[in-house]
């Protein structure tokens, strides 16, 4: 007798969380630009902000590497953005 094993697997259940709330605007705020680290991305990300910037000169923008990966937490970081920040912008790579 033969077995045949379904070679798809099952995948988790994923636990989805909310995005945050939209703000108004940018206008006094202070917006976080994370870098996961991707190869090549740093020069990308300090030149967005340097746009960003002058677009928006009321607005402080801050570079942060994130630590791990792009999916492993980073509760430092988190904790900082809470503190400090009003919204971030995770720069993932290509």
């Amino acid at each position: 007798m033969n077995t045949v094993i379904n070679p798809r697997g099952q995948l988790p259940a994923t636990q989805q969380t909310p995005m945050a709330s939209r703000i108004d605007s940018l206008a006094g705020k202070t917006i976080y630009i994370l870098d996961v680290r991707w190869p090549y991305t740093h020069q990308f990300i300090e030149e967005m902000r340097n746009v960003l910037s002058e677009r928006y000169p009321d607005t402080q923008f801050a570079i942060r590497d994130k630590a791990g990966s792009y999916g492993e937490d980073d509760p430092k970081l988190w904790a900082e953005i809470q503190e400090h920040g009003d919204a971030a912008v995770v720069a993932v790579g290509h």
